[in-house]
């Protein structure tokens, strides 16, 4: 490659990551395909489907569950559950606030942690990496990192009925 072509390859490579869309940034706009779906019932819209209900995620080594009471105006009272075999998990209770996709969830019965999960509508994602404060909320070999669940049932009725292991009852309510 000459140098030259190499010179407008770094160019447009360098162009590529130019407008990059923060992952905290609440999503304002809706583009045509995706509006398109919205309107034909094909995808949710994230901004008219409430957080309150029943989460749940199955595998062979048992089922999560997460909880949401409340609203976007007021916050939610949360609870959640991750199960990593009979006697591994993590378990917790707090508050979540909600801004378009991202949910930004506070566990605070034990030490102190928080971090903003993805919500779009069906699946509540949790991030990755979590700050180091969740791993009291965990057994050995056992994180909230990467967890995710879908929505089984809407509304706090719903959520209210959602049991962990030592927290009987994950979302009591207000």
């Amino acid at each position: 490659m000459s140098r030259y072509g190499f010179l407008i390859f770094a160019t447009m490579l360098a162009s590529c990551d130019q407008g990059a869309i923060a992952p905290e940034e609440p999503a304002t706009e809706v583009s045509s395909l995706e509006r398109a779906a919205i309107d034909a019932g094909v995808i949710p819209d994230v901004l008219n489907v409430t957080l309150s209900g029943a989460f749940e995620r199955q595998s062979d080594l048992g089922t999560d569950r997460f909880c949401a009471v409340g609203n976007d105006e007021n916050g939610y009272q949360v609870g959640m559950i991750a199960v990593f075999g009979p006697d591994t998990k993590c378990e917790g209770m707090g508050e979540a606030e909600r801004n378009g996709e991202n949910v930004r969830i506070t566990l605070s019965s034990e030490d102190r942690c928080s971090f903003t999960a993805r919500f779009d509508g069906v699946e509540l994602k949790m991030p990755g990496g979590l700050p180091e404060g969740c791993a009291s909320y965990c057994g050995p070999r056992a994180g909230f990192e990467g967890v995710s669940f879908f929505m089984v049932g809407e509304g706090d009725a719903v959520a209210r009925s959602t049991g962990g292991r030592d927290i009987q009852n994950l979302c009591p309510g207000n």
